[in-house]
């Protein structure tokens, strides 16, 4: 029937007369990448398994498996679509055909079934086998022969980069509406001599896959949508923060940027305290407060100063999010520390420079300024984010003179920033104060705390000038990133970066706005909701392979809390800016256990036949000064507001949702494709 022999590539067969296939896929659903690279692993282990575009899977020293399908053996190619398990799951399911016969493939990691506790390595990597955390991969082949008639299967998972007796190839001939189930185990790092893996029943494994990751969320915050694409993709991002998590240390991604960013970690843990993985949220904490200079300042990435502010917005959001005021009096004396220095920093400018009361210049990667000699207003503004943090801190503690002296010096550090754009000329907030590079801290003017007025004038030429004019302006309802057009890469959008601005117009009210670029900030996904940093938009490629990005996912699942529950100082705005059709008759936005600011928040509504029906579960620890609920004029609330305002908006002129804006991105390409201009 077939021939196989490897120590390493390890095969079970079970055999069924009965064509029900474990998975099934009828459709390939839309996967915008060219190159759609996907992870399988564990928390919080150092390395995961990347799944190349071609689904060739990617282990250590260089090794790497491959699966052949067909009477050809045609390699699989990106032409199988990945999708997950139930939609979110790290199991991937790929489906493959040869005239009747079908090949439905699984992928997915366990523990080594050799560790003493495999429920407590799930979660943590608990043993070391040869200095390593080493881990089970799993491939399950099910072969289906969806005729009445004898059909002739074949298939093989070769191993490369090690030698293999005789390549695990199989051909055979099977019986009508009959299936086989091949299973193969392969450890990520190599394992010697003989290890009873191919005794290990793979159902038993894959069940406790799906309930151990099932388990982790079951207590956390619940979101759900009426869009299914929205509501898994955050259960995917969810799960890809702890695969690339490495023992607690938030990483940007397995393969790339695999190591701790101030920066990038200050969203991810600003996801686990939103997802109520406070656990999660504690570790990176930890390793925030690592961070710090003998001087005083929060570094990661050397010479860069937006990580200091970064850092006070991190430990002061945490506070915000768990109402730990004796965690906060531990951990201020370094808040200080890093204020302290600012204080120094800022004020070393000669009395005749045109930056006094700024940041000194410095290199800058998201803005692309890597020669040092740029004043960068990003920096300026998370550092000018961290004072005020610092400052509401030590009023929280009752250490009013402080806050005053603080609060003072953030009026100081503003008055600076006020005199450095006029001497710009420019209507908005330049890259750097020299108006030179590509834009990236300074569109973080209204989040994730608002350092300006809402209606201040800068923010609006700044929202024009990124979507209307810089780099000819959006491409694909999507901001482009310039910085490397020296390098060829002057065709780039970057959707990570431009939901800054997405949530500067959620803080505005702007619903209509932020419901278009949700979606289109969710086109540019896999089908498996892997989510990239940058992109050639021309040829639909994550720029570097550098997907599944951490970052863009949880930037995506923070704008998808923020349209639901969005905090501003003392209020807590609820379905700030949610798609009209979510509140449409029967539809139903679940929010269940959700932190906020205040508390745990519960939030049903339920679109009728005449308007919504909302149930609110206020949050307890503190009361808002206000809780609005802001609904479109045709969904009008029915009943009496319980212990919240209601705030009507215009309804919105067109209808988005994710086959919107496929079909506009569609439309987009076939307009390139005629005359070569978007």
């Amino acid at each position: 029937m077939c021939r196989h022999s490897c120590s390493l590539l390890v095969c079970s067969v079970f055999v069924s007369g009965i064509a029900t296939a474990a998975v099934c896929i009828a459709e390939d659903p839309f996967d915008y990448f060219e190159n759609s690279w996907n992870v399988i692993g564990l928390k919080d282990y150092r390395h995961g398994t990347r799944v190349t575009p071609d689904n060739r899977l990617l282990l250590a020293d260089g090794r790497a498996v491959q699966i052949r399908t067909g009477s050809r053996l045609t390699l699989l190619s990106r032409k199988q679509t990945k999708t997950l398990l139930e939609g979110w799951l790290p199991v991937i399911l790929l489906s493959a055909s040869d005239g009747p016969v079908r090949f439905d493939i699984r992928l997915w990691a366990t523990p080594l079934p050799s560790v003493e506790d495999w429920q407590k390595a799930f979660d943590w990597p608990v043993e070391n086998e040869g200095g390593e955390e080493n881990y089970l991969n799993w491939i399950q082949v099910t072969v289906v022969n969806t005729s009445d008639k004898p059909a002739d299967a074949r298939f093989s998972v070769e191993e490369t980069g090690t030698p293999m007796p005789d390549g695990g190839e199989y051909a055979w001939t099977l019986a009508p509406n009959a299936r086989q189930v091949f299973t193969f185990r392969i450890p990520y790092f190599t394992v010697e001599g003989p290890t009873g893996f191919a005794l290990e029943d793979p159902e038993v494994w894959l069940t406790r896959t799906v309930d151990y990751w099932r388990g982790v969320f079951a207590g956390t915050a619940q979101i759900a949508v009426p869009c299914r694409k929205a509501s898994e993709a955050l259960k995917a991002a969810h799960v890809c923060q702890l695969i690339a998590s490495d023992h607690g240390e938030p990483h940007g991604g397995e393969g790339f940027y695999d190591c701790f960013y101030i920066r990038d970690g200050a969203y991810q843990v600003m996801e686990y305290e939103e997802a109520g993985m406070f656990d999660a949220a504690a570790k990176a904490i930890e390793v925030y407060l690592k961070h710090q200079r003998p001087d005083g300042r929060f570094e990661s990435q050397e010479g860069q100063f937006d990580a200091n502010g970064q850092a006070l917005w991190v430990l002061w959001n945490y506070y915000k999010m768990t109402g730990d005021e004796e965690w906060l009096a531990e951990v201020y004396p370094q808040m200080r520390r890093a204020v302290d220095w600012l204080k120094k920093t800022r004020r070393e400018a000669p009395a005749d420079s045109a930056f006094i009361g700024l940041l000194p210049s410095a290199v800058a990667d998201g803005e692309y300024l890597w020669a040092g000699k740029n004043h960068i207003v990003g920096y300026d503004f998370w550092n000018l984010r961290g004072l005020l943090c610092t400052a509401d801190a030590a009023k929280s503690l009752g250490r009013d003179s402080e806050a005053k002296e603080l609060f003072a010096e953030a009026e100081d550090y503003r008055a600076a920033i006020d005199n450095a754009w006029k001497r710009t000329g420019l209507p908005h907030f330049p890259p750097s104060w020299e108006k030179e590079g590509t834009h990236w801290g300074n569109t973080e003017t209204l989040w994730p705390t608002e350092l300006f007025a809402l209606d201040d004038p800068r923010v609006a030429a700044l929202d024009r000038e990124v979507r209307e004019n810089f780099g000819g302006g959006y491409a694909e309802g999507t901001i482009r990133w310039l910085g490397a057009a020296d390098r060829g890469w002057e065709n780039c959008i970057h959707p990570y970066m431009g939901a800054y601005t997405t949530m500067a117009s959620l803080a505005r009210g702007d619903h209509e706005q932020v419901v278009e670029d949700f979606y289109w900030y969710l086109l540019h996904s896999t089908a498996a909701h892997a989510f990239p940093e940058g992109i050639f938009y021309e040829r639909r490629f994550a720029w570097a392979d550098t997907i599944p990005h951490v970052t863009g996912a949880c930037n995506f699942a923070i704008m998808l809390r923020h349209m639901l529950v969005h905090e501003r100082d003392g209020e807590l705005h609820l379905l700030r800016a949610v798609p009209d059709w979510w509140l449409g008759d029967g539809e139903e936005i679940r929010i269940e256990r959700a932190p906020t600011h205040f508390g745990t928040l519960n939030l049903h509504v339920r679109g009728t036949k005449s308007g919504a029906e909302v149930t609110l579960g206020r949050p307890t620890r503190q009361a808002p000064e206000r809780i609005i609920l802001h609904l479109p004029k045709s969904r009008p609330l029915e009943g009496k507001p319980d212990g919240f305002e209601v705030v009507y908006r215009d309804d919105q002129t067109k209808r988005w949702d994710f086959p919107t804006v496929v079909g506009e991105y569609r439309k987009l390409v076939k307009k390139r494709d005629s005359n070569g201009v978007e």
